[in-house]
């Protein structure tokens, strides 16, 4: 069974996401192992720059990334997938017998160093999504590649 971890920048604060990612985590029970763990967003108080906030979260995220996983990096700027080829690419990743990771800055995005630290960056979209809202979306994702797996019609 494919084990995920989703590392993710502050708390989810909207009701309704919330609710979407326990729908969607109980849904995926079934077909892997997933853990949501969030760090500590920086304050973006006394002046502190953009740059150094971003560095501070991805400092949070990289020292609870666990050892020997496959890390990916969630940015506008990464990989795009269609379903049907974000199920075979998680397909790819299962048979390597690693875990994934995946990583969701705060509203700044990633730092520099954090994109490094990642084997692979992905794009949920060309649109741009809030942080709180690609939890989501990429759970969904998530939930319909698995679905696109064992045949069932749910991504159709």
């Amino acid at each position: 069974m494919l084990h995920i971890t989703i590392l993710m920048v502050g708390k989810t604060r909207e009701a309704f996401i919330r609710d979407g990612l326990a729908f969607y985590q109980k849904r995926l029970q079934p077909f892997l192992h997933l853990t949501l763990k969030s760090v500590r967003e920086e304050k973006e108080a006394g002046g502190l720059a953009a740059e150094a906030i971003k560095v501070r979260e991805g400092q949070r995220l990289q020292a609870q990334i666990p050892p020997r996983v496959y890390v990916v990096a969630l940015t506008p700027q990464g990989r795009q997938f269609s379903s049907e080829e974000f199920a075979a690419w998680l397909t790819q990743r299962e048979l390597e017998a690693r875990p994934l990771t995946f990583l969701i800055g705060g509203h700044l995005g990633l730092d520099p160093g954090t994109l490094a630290a990642a084997a692979e960056r992905l794009a949920l979209a060309r649109l741009t999504l809030t942080h709180e809202l690609s939890r989501l979306v990429l759970l969904e994702q998530l939930y319909r590649a698995m679905t696109i797996k064992c045949g069932h019609p749910y991504h159709v």
